[in-house]
């Protein structure tokens, strides 16, 4: 009968920390590359490049991918299924010349959930350009009690990225 009271207990409180905790999430991560902001956004518009410097793409080297459409342009949908990939696509939404590109992103597997993700670049310092990776979106209750420990792994893996892309272009 105790037994019955601590699980209640236990799933009485995963639900209402998950009614506490926000459903909102975004995770940003940023870098300045030492490269003129048009060649930072040519670059990161095109969505095949993203092989070259994403940390997903290259855990993943066996990975299957298609493209439909016309990278660089909304509506350029990127899908990909592997084993540690898992399954999903992203496609480009909108892009704002020069500034931002929007990307709606779906994950299948491991789980079923879209983001939106986007990328900004801003010139400093004369020639430099600071780049800004985000994600955002809703993580539904009680889901959203693993975004708070994702959001680590997932700025990590954005650092990596970034620093990939700054070495690539930089050279």
């Amino acid at each position: 009968m105790i037994a019955v009271y601590i699980i209640g207990g236990f799933v009485l409180l995963i639900a209402l920390l998950s009614f506490v905790m926000p459903i909102a999430f975004e995770h940003k991560s940023e870098i300045v590359i030492n490269k003129s902001k048009s060649e930072v956004f040519d670059y990161l518009k095109s969505i095949k490049n993203q092989n070259n410097w994403s940390v997903w793409a290259q855990m993943d080297p066996d990975m299957k991918q298609e493209f439909t459409g016309t990278d660089c342009a909304p509506g350029f949908i990127s899908s990909w299924e592997g084993k540690k990939a898992g399954k999903g696509a992203q496609e480009i939404k909108k892009i704002t010349e020069g500034e931002r590109i929007d990307i709606e992103l779906r994950f299948e597997k491991p789980f079923k959930v879209t983001n939106a993700v986007y990328f900004t670049t801003t010139t400093v310092e004369g020639s430099k350009t600071k780049v800004v990776w985000a994600m955002y979106g809703n993580s539904p209750r009680p889901f959203n009690l693993i975004f708070p420990l994702m959001k680590g792994a997932v700025l990590k893996d954005f650092k990596k990225g970034l620093d990939n892309l700054k070495t690539l272009l930089e050279k």
